[in-house]
């Protein structure tokens, strides 16, 4: 069976694929527990120190991720609710005519640089979704999703969420782990985090900012930053069975 990134439509390439089935067998009782009534891999990079300052990365690095990105494809339950309120959502936040573009051009495209998976269309450079409002980017689905009293879990797309950690469907079972040096051969994150941005490479930030952002004190294991995420499309119950198997 092949690999497929879970959250997304996308497979693994054959490459990335032989390296994960390595990187699990390689670490498999040892740093890699396996929960066989959940067919879950639980892997201890999952205590990885990240600080997700992300309302600074702007200041920081001039850019944020989400600025010129656009998100994995989507599946399932996630990408039928996104559809019901996706012209709502760009109704509310229509101050660039992105309203009218949706609506003419469609809310994905498929195109070399998604692999030719269906994923949320470019506009102007960034996602369709991604709106500056009072100087500072964000995404308009979390903020409706907060306005109307939805879960941002569950109409967002499930990768907008995820970072730090990656979850990758192997066969049966299911790894979660972190973006590292050790996983971003196959992760769908890649090494463009740990090359840009210091939420992941503290080493990358400006030393004129050291005292302002990405503080040292806000720093915690990547799991916690995801851990909601993870109640909201595993359950309550075994995101605590996860967590139990990790050295915190």
């Amino acid at each position: 069976m092949e690999s497929r990134f879970y959250g997304t439509q996308e497979y693994l390439t054959k490459k990335e694929d032989r390296l994960v089935r390595q990187y699990i067998q390689q670490n498999l009782g040892k740093t890699i527990h396996f929960l066989e009534e959940h067919h879950l891999l639980i892997d201890e990079n999952l205590i990885t120190p990240v600080n997700l300052d992300c309302f600074h990365c702007h200041q920081a690095h001039g850019h944020n991720c989400c600025e010129g990105g656009q998100p994995y494809s989507m599946e399932g339950e996630n990408l039928q609710l996104f559809e019901e309120h996706a012209f709502s959502i760009l109704k509310e936040f229509n101050q660039d005519n992105r309203y009218l573009y949706a609506q003419q051009n469609g809310l994905f495209e498929k195109t070399r640089k998604t692999n030719y998976y269906p994923c949320i269309r470019i506009f102007q450079g960034n996602c369709l979704f991604l709106v500056e409002l009072d100087g500072q980017y964000l995404c308009a689905i979390h903020r409706y999703a907060l306005d109307h009293e939805i879960d941002p879990y569950a109409i967002k797309p499930f990768s907008c969420s995820l970072f730090p950690l990656e979850m990758i469907q192997v066969d049966n079972n299911l790894l979660v782990t972190a973006l590292t040096r050790k996983t971003e051969y196959f992760s769908r994150w890649g090494n463009y985090y740990r090359k840009n941005y210091s939420c992941i490479n503290p080493t990358l930030l400006p030393k004129r900012y050291a005292m302002d952002y990405f503080l040292t004190e806000n720093t915690k294991p990547a799991w916690f930053w995801a851990k909601d995420l993870l109640c909201a499309y595993l359950g309550i119950e075994t995101a605590k069975k996860i967590e139990n198997h990790l050295p915190l």
